[in-house]
């Protein structure tokens, strides 16, 4: 368990390690739903109830996410088509140095995804794979590895 402010805590289900979780397997965790592949890894970060941070790290390289399950859209222009996912696309900009894009189920899921340098092709098909589960009702299945808050 890893201890995350005032009385509360963050255990992982699953089988992660200090913080750790290895695909192959579903990880739910913060909002975002990644089938992860074999060999890609979510280290988590800080988190509460509604939000968390984690890297994320694979064949594509490394991505620094922000997940939130009760937020609002992103700020910009949304992306006509929704993503393999069926998620709403933002499109990119630049935020203290760092590159951003970000994805909306349209309800309160949201997610911002994080790089020092543009976002490659294989981050953006990364990123594509990635659905969106919110506070409002949401309970996604087939969850091999994800995130649990207990008040401690």
């Amino acid at each position: 368990m890893l201890a995350l402010g005032a009385g509360l805590l963050l255990a992982l289900a699953g089988g992660g390690q200090q913080g750790v979780v290895d695909g192959p397997g579903r990880f739910c965790g913060y909002g975002p739903v990644i089938d992860l592949r074999a060999g890609e890894r979510i280290k988590l970060g800080q988190g509460g109830i509604h939000s968390g941070r984690f890297r994320w790290k694979g064949a594509f390289g490394s991505l620094d996410v922000m997940g939130i399950q009760w937020g609002s859209p992103p700020p910009g222009e949304a992306r006509k088509q929704p993503t393999a996912a069926g998620q709403t696309l933002f499109e990119a900009w630049r935020e203290g140095g760092r590159h951003v894009v970000a994805i909306w189920n349209g309800s309160h899921g949201v997610a911002y995804f994080r790089s020092p340098r543009p976002f490659t092709p294989a981050q953006m098909a990364a990123i594509e794979r990635v659905s969106l589960f919110d506070e409002a009702g949401a309970a996604p299945e087939g969850c091999k590895l994800r995130t649990v808050f207990v008040w401690g």
